[in-house]
């Protein structure tokens, strides 16, 4: 009896999606610490040309996000499959910080230079957290 074939490709793949839920547990963990912390995941997808237009106007807001007052983690990740469908991860305090990053100058500045990249207007799910283990 052979053993089966793995693709390397699967096992680096699953390691890598372990090593994510490793670290956005710990940060659920962290976060579950202060109470009423809001976790957000946002979905933005751009028309393919533009994934790198949309990439270069995330990378500072979500650097610019991390600042500010509130935010516990932001982390934005890219489809490794689909090019220029873009998620967030975040973390904030509650959500009045939240509303807050909303309303910012970060927001307000990146918000116009996205729409006309975009494929469909963005989603955000807003969660709390229910356990960390």
């Amino acid at each position: 009896m052979t053993a089966p074939i793995i693709d390397r490709r699967h096992v680096l793949a699953a390691c890598a999606a372990s090593s994510v839920l490793a670290i956005a547990s710990s940060q659920a963990a962290d976060a579950a610490a202060h109470t009423g912390a809001l976790v957000v995941i946002a979905e933005i997808e751009t028309k393919p040309e533009h994934a790198d237009a949309l990439r270069a106007i995330m990378l500072p807001f979500a650097a610019n996000s991390r600042k500010e007052p509130g935010c516990r983690h932001y982390t934005l990740l890219e489809d490794a499959k689909t090019p220029g469908l873009f998620f967030t991860y975040e973390i904030w305090t509650d959500q009045a910080a939240l509303a807050a990053h909303m309303q910012g100058a970060n927001a307000k500045a990146a918000g116009p230079k996205l729409g006309p990249l975009l494929a469909k207007p963005p989603t955000q799910s807003l969660l709390g957290i229910v356990s960390t283990s």
